[in-house]
């Protein structure tokens, strides 16, 4: 299922909800959870080998032997974790157990390019149920060796050095990847984005989010006049197994292009708000007529043209509960609505100077969208819809509590 995940690091949007644990309705959240454990001051110790710790994508540390604050024969190597566990990130129902494993890598991957490192090694943690099956370990090697074969093609080759197995009542597959930086440049960060920057982002909005809708639709019962899993073959295939941006986050890094990074696992919206909260800094976004690709765009003239249900709001777009992972019925007042909730592209999300767009356009390795500028803070942060109008940016999408 689409849904956010935190990084070795922590997340940094976890500061604007305050040091409770808990959401407004009285249910624990993941942000108030990260507060809770930041605020608590642990592993906040002065540490000279710890370059970034919590609020981005991945921590930093500069190993080897210090010698008054100097490096002796040191390397800067980046630290991710991330895990997904079935029924809350994936479901067997039309996620096999080779793409689960492919993914529970892949977005340690994603958090290894956003800032800009080169993943190396991983430790895996799998946790197996009951009646699990050496069939179902092979689909899950499987998946883990096309992963890794992926990362290599992309001047990544990726070691599996250990790990641990337990006992579980459902499928939970975890990783710790190390990554390391490459030359004199430092990694990519969330907090440099300027005013007068571009917003840029990489291609495939809204595709993985395509799919989750389309899968979760083939499994619902009732009415069958949904789309088919068929017609939305590289939508389901990003939901399944995301690519993560190892190259363009590579090049961002070598290049010095980018003056904030992360990764668009969770929905953009939140992403956006992250970079600029992060950076002290205001956005405005055009979202009126972004680029998007056929699949994502054949969609979502189906649910412009589907005819509301029973108790569905009146909006431009009505997802039926049929569709929802959580089966709850949602509503979108713009396009722009939609395309801010979507989770789970793995796609980079950064920011860069006027003076880096032609480079961005003429020589990143795959297709780029700039979506908007970097403002002061004072502004705000701002969308255009299609309607033309603008719209505060809020936080939408999937929430794991």
């Amino acid at each position: 299922m689409a849904g956010r995940r935190t990084g070795a690091a922590g997340s940094a949007d976890a500061a604007s909800e305050g040091a409770a644990s808990r959401s407004a309705a009285g249910r624990l959240s993941e942000r108030g959870i990260i507060t809770a454990v930041t605020a608590g001051g642990i592993g906040a110790a002065a540490d000279p080998r710890l370059l970034l710790g919590p609020g981005d994508d991945a921590a930093v540390l500069r190993l080897g032997p210090l010698d008054s604050g100097r490096r002796l024969n040191a390397s800067d190597t980046v630290i991710t974790t991330d895990l997904l566990v079935e029924g809350v990130h994936f479901d067997l129902r039309y996620i096999t157990l080779a793409d689960a494993a492919f993914k529970a890598l892949a977005v340690n991957l994603s958090d290894c390019a956003a800032m800009g490192a080169r993943p190396a090694y991983a430790l895996g943690q799998l946790g197996v149920p009951a009646g699990a099956s050496q069939a179902q370990i092979d689909a899950l090697l499987e998946g883990l060796a096309e992963l890794q074969h992926f990362s290599a093609q992309q001047g990544c080759p990726l070691q599996l050095i250990g790990g641990d197995t337990v006992a579980a009542p459902q499928w939970i597959i975890g990783f710790t990847v190390l990554g390391e930086l490459s030359g004199a440049a430092a990694a990519l960060t969330r907090s440099g984005a300027r005013p007068g920057h571009g917003i840029w982002l990489s291609a495939g909005l809204g595709r993985a989010q395509t799919g989750l809708c389309v899968l979760s639709g083939s499994v619902a019962s009732g009415r069958s006049n949904r789309p088919a899993p068929a017609d939305f073959p590289r939508a389901c295939a990003a939901l399944r197994r995301p690519l993560p941006g190892l190259a363009l986050g590579l090049w961002l890094q070598r290049e010095g292009l980018a003056s904030a990074c992360l990764d668009t696992s969770d929905s953009l919206s939140e992403s956006l708000l992250l970079l600029a909260q992060a950076s002290g800094a205001g956005l405005l976004l055009d979202l009126s007529a972004p680029q998007l690709e056929p699949e994502v765009e054949a969609f979502l003239l189906w649910l412009a043209s589907r005819r509301r249900g029973p108790g569905e709001e009146k909006a431009a777009l009505n997802l039926p509960g049929a569709l929802d992972p959580a089966g709850r019925p949602r509503a979108y007042a713009s396009r722009a609505d939609w395309l801010l909730a979507c989770a789970e592209d793995y796609g980079l999300l950064f920011s860069a100077p006027e003076s880096a767009s032609l480079r961005l356009l003429r020589e990143a390795p795959g297709r780029l969208l700039r979506i908007g500028t970097v403002v002061d803070s004072a502004e705000g942060c701002h969308y255009r819809a299609e309607d033309g109008k603008l719209y505060p940016l809020q936080r939408s999408g999937y929430e794991h509590f």
